[in-house]
């Protein structure tokens, strides 16, 4: 008989039974619920470490494609995260910056307060990113230079004459 290679599992992520037994998570659409565990398995640590929530990682569609959900399903399960508590948006990427840059998280324990009054509610679709600065190409850059120095000529003129600034 052959040995089976390939069989061990090589990873875990547990949800503890305090969250599979809270409205948050009881009230998922089931493409989130079967989701979260992806999201909870990108922290590595100890299930009670206070670091594990604020440790940033990144998800990208492509990943969640590769997991089985479409680019439409997988924006409804961040959605339905986010809302529910479970995760906290840290930064939007995709288009804005030539697409190198991810989605990035932080696992949240805002799903403790979910349905009561004292749950802050957060909302993907309105978070706002961080701002990066637009990169410049060498043109822009070397045009910018030129017209500084054609700016910064200056004429000379004998003392009764005014002395100023003239730019092309």
């Amino acid at each position: 008989m052959a040995k089976r290679r390939g069989n061990k599992v090589t990873s875990f992520s547990a949800l503890p039974w305090e969250m599979l037994n809270s409205p948050a998570y009881i009230e998922l659409p089931y493409s989130a619920a079967k989701a979260l565990p992806y999201f909870i398995g990108k922290v590595k640590g100890k299930l009670d470490d206070p670091e594990r929530f604020k440790t940033e990682f990144s998800f990208s569609y492509k990943e969640g494609n590769r997991y089985g959900f479409a680019p439409g399903t997988f924006s409804k399960v961040i959605q339905a995260l986010v809302s529910h508590g479970l995760i906290d948006p840290i930064d939007k990427g995709g288009m804005r910056s030539d697409c190198k840059s991810f989605n990035k998280f932080s696992l949240s324990l805002r799903w403790k307060n979910y349905g009561k009054p004292e749950f802050e509610m957060l909302n993907w679709k309105c978070f706002t990113p961080r701002i990066r600065p637009k990169a410049t190409s060498k043109k822009e850059t070397y045009r910018f230079k030129k017209e500084n120095e054609k700016a910064e000529k200056t004429v000379t003129a004998s003392r009764n004459e005014a002395v100023g600034v003239f730019s092309s």
